[in-house]
């Protein structure tokens, strides 16, 4: 093969890969007029937690961060991270070791033990501050006169209902539902409601059930009067046992 042929096949062969890699970047060019590219946003957004500063007993300092379901708790350089459960008393979480109750502006920390009587850690814990008006709360006891006890499974359900209207069926305004557990009654309870939704002309009551296997057992029949008309945020609720136990609705 003379040197002409050789020189041809080359100047051939560069020319088809020039005009290749020029093909190709154009088709992975975007349009001159076409937005540019979104990147993703990978970043987690940081847990807003709330915290709440106590001084319990012997003048121990506790800090309860809170970013629902969780709590993480700070004392004496102790920091445990603790899940909310259900509790008839005010605020309870756990990580199955030690617990904490909130309980209205105090609480206290103890050891997690399937007797509900560990050793206390922390006892008389109060807040230093008030807290903001969205953690109101009612609180109050469901008891019932009849001596029967309760299966673990019973669930009490307490509501906060305007009654402004006697004749109209009651708006709901909160409400709430405990476990039983190993308790009986007098079961104390805590029920969380938003201010914003308390309005001082009209009235407020509390009810509340008893239901096991989704039957009601128990049950308030007459209004027990709340929060406006110088009523108190707290109500001891005498229940009544239900006749002919009915389907809970």
């Amino acid at each position: 093969m003379n040197t002409e042929m050789l020189r041809f096949r080359f100047t051939a062969l560069f020319g088809a890969t020039l005009l290749a890699g020029i093909t190709l970047a154009q088709q992975s060019s975007p349009p001159a007029n076409s937005p540019p590219p979104q990147t993703k946003n990978n970043v987690v957004k940081a847990v807003p937690w709330k915290g709440f500063n106590y001084t319990c007993e012997g003048g121990i300092k506790l800090t309860v961060y809170l970013a629902d379901p969780y709590a993480k708790v700070r004392y004496e350089g102790h920091e445990n991270l603790l899940t909310q459960t259900l509790s008839a008393d005010g605020n309870r979480y756990s990580n199955g070791k030690i617990v904490w109750w909130g309980k209205g502006n105090g609480g206290f920390l103890q050891e997690d033990v399937p007797s509900g009587n560990g050793a206390m850690i922390l006892r008389d814990c109060k807040l230093d501050t008030a807290p903001n008006a969205d953690t109101a709360a009612i609180s109050g006891t469901v008891t019932y006169r009849q001596r029967i006890a309760l299966p673990t499974n019973a669930v009490i359900k307490v509501k906060l209902l305007d009654i402004t209207h006697p004749e109209t069926q009651p708006v709901v305004i909160a409400e709430q539902s405990y476990n039983l557990g190993l308790r009986q009654v007098p079961v104390p309870f805590s029920l969380p409601y938003d201010p914003e939704k308390i309005n001082p002309k009209r009235a407020y009551s509390l009810s509340a059930k008893i239901t096991v296997d989704n039957q009601v057992w128990f049950a308030t029949e007459t209004p027990n009067p709340v929060l406006t008309e110088g009523k108190p945020s707290h109500a001891d609720l005498l229940l009544q046992e239900v006749a002919t136990k009915t389907p809970y609705n």
